[in-house]
Protein backbone atom coordinates (compact mmCIF):
# COMPACT_ATOMS: atom_id res chain seq x y z
CA UNK A 1 0.00 0.00 0.00
CA UNK A 2 0.82 3.59 -1.32
CA UNK A 3 0.90 7.16 -0.17
CA UNK A 4 -1.00 8.55 -2.57
CA UNK A 5 -1.78 12.07 -0.30
CA UNK A 6 -0.76 13.19 3.08
CA UNK A 7 -3.42 14.47 4.81
CA UNK A 8 -1.67 14.98 7.96
CA UNK A 9 0.85 13.55 9.92
CA UNK A 10 -1.64 10.68 10.98
CA UNK A 11 -3.85 10.36 8.34
CA UNK A 12 -3.28 9.40 4.78
CA UNK A 13 -5.00 9.07 1.43
CA UNK A 14 -4.10 5.50 -0.90
CA UNK A 15 -5.72 3.15 -3.10
CA UNK A 16 -6.85 -0.68 -1.68
CA UNK A 17 -6.10 -3.75 -4.05
CA UNK A 18 -9.31 -3.02 -6.61
CA UNK A 19 -7.48 0.97 -7.01
CA UNK A 20 -10.37 2.26 -5.27
CA UNK A 21 -9.28 5.28 -3.01
CA UNK A 22 -9.19 5.41 0.81
CA UNK A 23 -8.24 6.93 3.79
CA UNK A 24 -5.77 5.24 6.39
CA UNK A 25 -5.57 6.49 9.91
CA UNK A 26 -3.03 5.95 12.61
CA UNK A 27 -0.28 7.99 15.22
CA UNK A 28 2.33 8.80 13.10
CA UNK A 29 1.93 7.57 9.65
CA UNK A 30 1.63 9.74 7.88
CA UNK A 31 4.68 11.83 9.53
CA UNK A 32 7.95 12.03 7.14
CA UNK A 33 6.14 10.61 4.18
CA UNK A 34 5.58 11.65 0.62
CA UNK A 35 3.45 10.62 -2.38
CA UNK A 36 4.23 7.07 -3.49
CA UNK A 37 6.18 6.28 -0.46
CA UNK A 38 5.52 2.68 1.24
CA UNK A 39 3.13 2.45 3.62
CA UNK A 40 3.95 1.04 7.37
CA UNK A 41 0.93 -0.97 8.02
CA UNK A 42 1.27 -2.51 10.88
CA UNK A 43 0.54 1.56 11.97
CA UNK A 44 -2.80 1.55 10.64
CA UNK A 45 -5.57 1.98 13.14
CA UNK A 46 -8.36 2.01 10.82
CA UNK A 47 -9.67 2.31 7.00
CA UNK A 48 -12.14 4.67 5.76
CA UNK A 49 -14.06 3.79 2.42
CA UNK A 50 -16.89 5.78 1.28
CA UNK A 51 -19.64 4.95 -0.99
CA UNK A 52 -18.23 7.86 -3.79
CA UNK A 53 -15.35 9.81 -5.01
CA UNK A 54 -17.15 13.00 -3.69
CA UNK A 55 -17.36 11.87 0.17
CA UNK A 56 -13.49 10.94 0.17
CA UNK A 57 -12.77 14.68 -0.78
CA UNK A 58 -15.60 15.70 1.73
CA UNK A 59 -13.67 13.37 4.39
CA UNK A 60 -10.29 14.18 3.42
CA UNK A 61 -11.43 17.97 3.76
CA UNK A 62 -12.60 17.22 7.39
CA UNK A 63 -10.34 15.42 8.53
CA UNK A 64 -7.27 17.77 7.52
CA UNK A 65 -8.63 20.19 9.91
CA UNK A 66 -9.66 17.83 13.02
CA UNK A 67 -7.80 16.31 15.82
CA UNK A 68 -6.79 12.44 15.76
CA UNK A 69 -8.44 12.79 19.35
CA UNK A 70 -11.93 13.33 17.72
CA UNK A 71 -11.48 11.09 14.82
CA UNK A 72 -10.53 8.08 17.19
CA UNK A 73 -13.82 8.50 19.53
CA UNK A 74 -16.05 9.42 16.43
CA UNK A 75 -14.47 6.02 15.31
CA UNK A 76 -15.55 4.37 18.62
CA UNK A 77 -18.97 5.84 18.94
CA UNK A 78 -20.02 4.42 15.48
CA UNK A 79 -18.33 0.81 16.59
CA UNK A 80 -20.25 0.83 19.30
CA UNK A 81 -23.37 1.84 18.02
CA UNK A 82 -23.10 -0.69 15.12
CA UNK A 83 -23.53 -3.15 17.31
CA UNK A 84 -26.82 -1.77 18.84
CA UNK A 85 -28.25 -1.08 15.24
CA UNK A 86 -29.61 -3.89 13.36
CA UNK A 87 -29.76 -2.26 10.34
CA UNK A 88 -26.66 -1.02 8.06
CA UNK A 89 -25.32 2.28 9.10
CA UNK A 90 -24.08 4.46 6.01
CA UNK A 91 -20.21 4.96 5.82
CA UNK A 92 -21.35 9.02 5.42
CA UNK A 93 -22.34 8.97 9.29
CA UNK A 94 -18.19 9.37 9.63
CA UNK A 95 -18.51 12.97 7.83
CA UNK A 96 -21.56 13.88 8.99
CA UNK A 97 -20.44 12.94 12.64
CA UNK A 98 -17.08 14.59 12.88
CA UNK A 99 -18.32 17.48 11.63
CA UNK A 100 -21.07 17.61 13.75
CA UNK A 101 -18.74 17.31 17.15
CA UNK A 102 -16.26 19.22 15.72
CA UNK A 103 -19.22 22.01 15.59
CA UNK A 104 -20.39 21.29 18.66
CA UNK A 105 -17.06 21.19 20.29
CA UNK A 106 -16.01 24.64 18.98
CA UNK A 107 -19.83 25.74 20.13
CA UNK A 108 -19.26 24.95 23.81
CA UNK A 109 -16.06 26.18 23.80
CA UNK A 110 -17.52 30.13 22.59
CA UNK A 111 -20.29 29.67 25.02
CA UNK A 112 -22.39 29.40 22.28
CA UNK A 113 -26.08 28.14 24.08
CA UNK A 114 -27.32 25.27 22.27
CA UNK A 115 -31.17 24.40 22.15
CA UNK A 116 -32.54 21.59 20.33
CA UNK A 117 -36.43 21.73 19.58
CA UNK A 118 -36.81 18.32 18.95
CA UNK A 119 -35.54 17.21 21.82
CA UNK A 120 -38.30 15.59 23.86
CA UNK A 121 -39.39 14.57 20.47
CA UNK A 122 -36.56 12.62 19.39
CA UNK A 123 -36.26 10.91 23.22
CA UNK A 124 -39.74 9.34 22.55
CA UNK A 125 -39.86 8.18 19.28
CA UNK A 126 -36.05 7.66 18.84
CA UNK A 127 -35.21 5.39 21.94
CA UNK A 128 -32.54 3.31 20.56
CA UNK A 129 -30.89 6.03 19.24
CA UNK A 130 -31.42 8.74 21.86
CA UNK A 131 -29.58 6.42 24.13
CA UNK A 132 -26.60 6.12 21.94
CA UNK A 133 -26.45 10.11 21.69
CA UNK A 134 -26.60 10.05 25.57
CA UNK A 135 -23.66 7.70 25.41
CA UNK A 136 -21.64 9.34 22.69
CA UNK A 137 -22.03 12.61 24.43
CA UNK A 138 -20.69 11.20 27.80
CA UNK A 139 -18.07 9.34 25.75
CA UNK A 140 -17.11 12.67 24.29
CA UNK A 141 -16.82 14.76 27.50
CA UNK A 142 -14.50 12.24 29.25
CA UNK A 143 -12.20 11.93 26.39
CA UNK A 144 -12.06 15.21 25.54
CA UNK A 145 -12.47 17.14 29.02
CA UNK A 146 -15.76 19.28 27.71
CA UNK A 147 -19.21 19.48 29.33
CA UNK A 148 -21.74 18.89 26.44
CA UNK A 149 -25.40 19.50 27.74
CA UNK A 150 -27.64 16.58 27.24
CA UNK A 151 -29.69 18.15 24.05
CA UNK A 152 -26.37 17.26 22.38
CA UNK A 153 -27.98 13.83 22.34
CA UNK A 154 -30.73 14.54 20.42
CA UNK A 155 -28.49 16.19 17.46
CA UNK A 156 -26.16 13.04 17.51
CA UNK A 157 -29.16 10.43 17.54
CA UNK A 158 -30.82 12.58 14.37
CA UNK A 159 -26.90 11.54 12.53
CA UNK A 160 -27.74 7.68 13.44
CA UNK A 161 -31.13 8.15 12.31
CA UNK A 162 -30.07 9.23 9.02
CA UNK A 163 -27.35 6.73 8.57
CA UNK A 164 -29.96 3.98 9.38
CA UNK A 165 -32.76 5.35 7.13
CA UNK A 166 -30.47 6.25 4.47
CA UNK A 167 -32.77 9.64 4.60
CA UNK A 168 -31.09 13.01 4.17
CA UNK A 169 -31.53 15.42 7.86
CA UNK A 170 -33.78 17.72 6.42
CA UNK A 171 -36.64 14.49 5.85
CA UNK A 172 -35.55 13.46 9.11
CA UNK A 173 -36.61 16.48 11.24
CA UNK A 174 -39.90 17.10 8.32
CA UNK A 175 -41.02 13.60 9.92
CA UNK A 176 -40.19 14.27 13.70
CA UNK A 177 -42.26 17.61 13.39
CA UNK A 178 -45.27 16.23 11.81
CA UNK A 179 -44.85 13.82 14.80
CA UNK A 180 -44.27 16.39 17.30
CA UNK A 181 -47.18 18.85 15.52
CA UNK A 182 -50.42 16.34 15.44
CA UNK A 183 -49.33 14.86 19.18
CA UNK A 184 -49.90 18.87 20.10
CA UNK A 185 -52.92 18.82 18.36
CA UNK A 186 -54.04 15.80 20.28
CA UNK A 187 -53.15 17.22 23.42
CA UNK A 188 -54.49 20.67 23.02
CA UNK A 189 -58.17 19.25 21.70
CA UNK A 190 -58.18 16.76 24.72
CA UNK A 191 -56.41 19.47 27.25
CA UNK A 192 -54.02 16.79 28.86
CA UNK A 193 -50.59 16.08 28.60
CA UNK A 194 -49.05 12.58 27.13
CA UNK A 195 -46.17 11.33 28.94
CA UNK A 196 -43.88 8.71 28.51
CA UNK A 197 -45.29 6.36 31.42
CA UNK A 198 -48.48 5.90 29.28
CA UNK A 199 -47.83 2.90 26.66
CA UNK A 200 -50.70 3.72 24.56
CA UNK A 201 -49.05 7.20 23.73
CA UNK A 202 -45.99 5.33 23.38
CA UNK A 203 -47.81 3.03 21.04
CA UNK A 204 -49.60 6.48 19.69
CA UNK A 205 -46.17 8.01 19.02
CA UNK A 206 -44.80 5.73 16.76
CA UNK A 207 -47.96 5.33 14.63
CA UNK A 208 -48.15 8.94 13.85
CA UNK A 209 -44.42 8.56 13.15
CA UNK A 210 -45.58 5.96 11.05
CA UNK A 211 -48.10 8.10 9.41
CA UNK A 212 -45.60 11.03 8.89
CA UNK A 213 -43.25 8.21 6.65
CA UNK A 214 -46.08 7.77 4.88
CA UNK A 215 -46.99 11.40 4.21
CA UNK A 216 -43.46 12.24 3.07
CA UNK A 217 -43.30 8.97 1.21
CA UNK A 218 -46.99 9.83 -0.20
CA UNK A 219 -47.68 6.41 -0.07
CA UNK A 220 -51.51 6.50 2.62
CA UNK A 221 -52.64 3.36 3.26
CA UNK A 222 -55.56 2.22 1.29
CA UNK A 223 -58.21 -0.21 1.71
CA UNK A 224 -62.35 1.38 2.23
CA UNK A 225 -64.71 0.02 4.87
CA UNK A 226 -67.41 2.67 4.45
CA UNK A 227 -69.57 1.36 7.65
CA UNK A 228 -66.66 0.04 9.55
CA UNK A 229 -65.39 3.82 8.80
CA UNK A 230 -68.62 4.91 10.32
CA UNK A 231 -69.14 2.87 13.28
CA UNK A 232 -65.85 4.24 14.37
CA UNK A 233 -66.30 7.79 13.58
CA UNK A 234 -69.24 7.64 15.63
CA UNK A 235 -68.22 5.66 18.28
CA UNK A 236 -65.77 7.92 18.96
CA UNK A 237 -67.12 11.05 17.91
CA UNK A 238 -64.13 13.31 19.88
CA UNK A 239 -61.37 11.66 18.56
CA UNK A 240 -62.68 11.34 15.60
CA UNK A 241 -63.29 15.16 15.09
CA UNK A 242 -59.69 15.42 16.63
CA UNK A 243 -58.49 13.06 13.52
CA UNK A 244 -60.20 16.10 10.98
CA UNK A 245 -58.08 18.24 12.97
CA UNK A 246 -55.09 16.34 11.99
CA UNK A 247 -55.74 15.73 8.48
CA UNK A 248 -56.41 19.63 7.75
CA UNK A 249 -52.97 20.07 8.95
CA UNK A 250 -51.61 17.83 7.17
CA UNK A 251 -52.97 18.49 3.79
CA UNK A 252 -52.04 22.29 4.52
CA UNK A 253 -48.15 22.04 5.22
CA UNK A 254 -47.55 18.66 3.04
CA UNK A 255 -50.34 18.95 0.41
CA UNK A 256 -51.67 15.14 1.26
CA UNK A 257 -55.06 14.27 2.22
CA UNK A 258 -54.94 11.37 4.69
CA UNK A 259 -57.25 8.28 3.41
CA UNK A 260 -60.24 7.37 5.39
CA UNK A 261 -58.23 4.28 6.25
CA UNK A 262 -55.54 5.95 7.94
CA UNK A 263 -58.11 8.69 9.61
CA UNK A 264 -59.96 5.65 11.17
CA UNK A 265 -56.37 3.64 12.57
CA UNK A 266 -55.58 7.14 13.97
CA UNK A 267 -59.10 7.29 15.46
CA UNK A 268 -59.31 4.21 16.94
CA UNK A 269 -55.21 4.59 18.44
CA UNK A 270 -56.12 8.26 20.13
CA UNK A 271 -59.61 6.73 22.18
CA UNK A 272 -56.78 4.08 23.57
CA UNK A 273 -54.86 6.70 24.81
CA UNK A 274 -57.90 8.59 26.52
CA UNK A 275 -59.39 5.39 27.46
CA UNK A 276 -55.83 5.32 29.48
CA UNK A 277 -55.23 8.63 30.46
CA UNK A 278 -59.13 8.97 32.04
CA UNK A 279 -58.31 5.01 33.75
CA UNK A 280 -55.18 6.94 35.28
CA UNK A 281 -56.50 10.14 36.21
Amino acid sequence: MKVVKIINNNIISSLDDQNREIVVMGRGLGFGHKPNDVIDETKIEKVFRMDSSGEIKQLENLLSDTSIEVVELVNTIIEKASKQIEDKLQKSIYITLIDHINFAIERKRQNILFSNPLFYDVRRLYKKEYQIGKEAVAHINKVLEVDLPEEEAAAIALHFINARLGAEMPETITITRIVQNTIKIVQYYFSMELIDEMFEADYLVLHVKQLAERVLNRRMLEGHDEDLEKMVGAKFPGPSECVKRISDYILKEHGIKITPAEAMDLTIKIERVLTQYESEK
